[in-house]
């Protein structure tokens, strides 16, 4: 067979799988919009993929290759997400400086879907035989997607990270210039799991404090609508008590609340999946199909984590439809799109073509073409709920989300491109 077949073959099993994920954000778009989903049904399923179906498959999926011999393979996965995901942040902040665009804008360059379409985009792979030229040797197709799988949700546990962090204070730069300062203490998102100061009872003066002790500082006054938004933002937040700390401990109250305010659903089942994974006795008791616990509890959290992938797209397609959207502008769309599937992809590329194959980390054609894959893509969803969040007009963010998941077969062409550069590095390897 020809190079320039074996191309377009690549090509074509690509964006047969591309279109599938396509499919399926439009099936659950056409929901939406015909009123069998509504807008707080899909803010609930979302909630729902984020806080169980994707930790489920972080465990069950990651648990069995965090172990000590495979660690030394993987860790470059994880680094290179924070790397890439930082450059994409930069580039996006000085398009945003050299061509005045919204402060949004640098969030969408920044944070990829890194999760759900990339895992529908590899079952689809797998299904159309492009995986084949990934696996190792003696290496069935489900261990090879299920390794993938493992190198994507690796991943996306950092970009998910690193964004939680930053988009909030980034996007909060686009409100109004009447509205709070972004960067107030009282404003939800500048401080990680703050509370907004007490508001008393106009009935019941004198039976509160404000919770940091003064008195004679006015607070302005809350609308029921801001308080609304307020608890609807914080989520599970408001419910977590304010604790009281002895004054023995109180030194540490301070670390501890740091530490804490990273504590989200996918990063706590990656510590679990690390400590099931490192400890032999664990291992095999969760994660071996002969452990005791396997069949009764394993089994029933990979149930769970299946469910993640296809109904986090599906819910991708109806968050298309419910939210509010309008046109978000020909140069803000033009410079995310590029950023997103021409310089992250070109950045990706680069990066795998001069350091794969030379030693530099583990000789392997999954883990260089999930380097490559990884930081492309379009933009996460997340950004709309941030907007939110912070008070930010939601409808340019929106609009521009819905022409960046129709361009969402140009990953075909990443995918091609990609696997030239693994097949070229792994002959320069003598794989």
């Amino acid at each position: 067979m020809s190079s320039s077949s074996a191309i377009f073959e690549t090509f074509v099993g690509a964006f047969e799988g591309s279109i599938s994920v396509l499919l399926t954000l439009l099936a659950g778009y056409v929901m939406a919009k015909r009123g069998y989903l509504d807008r707080e049904t899909v803010r609930s399923i979302s909630k729902q993929c984020a806080s169980l179906f994707l930790p489920c498959l972080i465990v069950e999926q990651m648990g069995p290759h965090l172990t000590k011999s495979k660690l030394s393979d993987v860790w470059i996965v994880p680094l290179w997400g924070f790397v890439s995901t930082a450059l994409a942040h930069l580039i996006g902040w000085a398009g945003q400086r050299l061509l005045k665009l919204p402060y949004w804008t640098i969030a969408a360059c920044g944070r990829t879907n890194a999760n759900a379409l990339p895992l529908l985009l590899l079952q689809s792979l797998e299904k159309t035989g492009v995986l084949n030229t990934l696996a190792q040797d003696g290496e069935s197709m489900s261990e090879t997607l299920s390794r993938a799988k493992t190198l994507i949700l690796l991943n996306s546990v950092v970009q998910q990270t690193f964004t939680f962090e930053i988009a909030p204070s980034i996007i909060a730069r686009d409100r109004p210039k009447g509205n709070a300062d972004p960067e107030s203490p009282n404003r939800l998102g500048s401080e990680r799991g703050r509370l907004p100061t007490v508001v008393q009872d106009p009935e019941r003066v004198g039976l509160l404090e404000d919770h940091d002790g003064m008195h004679d500082v006015e607070e302005p006054e809350r609308t029921w609508t801001d308080q609304c938004r307020t608890r609807e933002a914080l989520g599970d937040i408001t419910e977590v008590p304010n604790m009281h700390w002895p004054a023995a401990l109180r030194p540490l109250k301070k670390p501890v609340k740091t530490v804490a305010s990273f504590m989200r659903p996918p990063l706590i089942a990656t510590i679990i999946a690390f400590i099931l994974g490192m400890v032999p006795q664990l291992h095999y008791a969760f994660l071996d199909e002969d452990g005791p616990l396997y069949v009764s509890i394993t089994q029933s959290v990979t149930n769970l984590g299946e469910l993640f992938v296809a109904l986090q797209t599906f819910t991708v397609g109806a968050e298309l439809a419910v939210l509010p959207s309008t046109k978000p502008g020909f140069l803000p769309t033009s410079w995310i799109l590029t950023v997103r599937f021409v310089v992250m992809t070109a950045i990706s590329v680069l990066f795998v073509w001069a350091t794969a194959g030379r030693g530099l980390y583990v000789d392997d054609r999954m883990v260089w073409f999930i380097l490559i894959l990884a930081p492309v893509g379009p933009s996460a969803m997340l950004l709309g709920s941030v907007a939110e969040m912070v008070d930010v007009s939601q409808g340019p963010i929106a609009g521009y989300l819905t022409i960046a998941y129709l361009a969402s077969p140009l990953m075909a062409a990443v995918c091609s491109l990609g696997l030239e550069v693994v097949e070229s590095a792994a002959s320069r390897a003598g794989l």
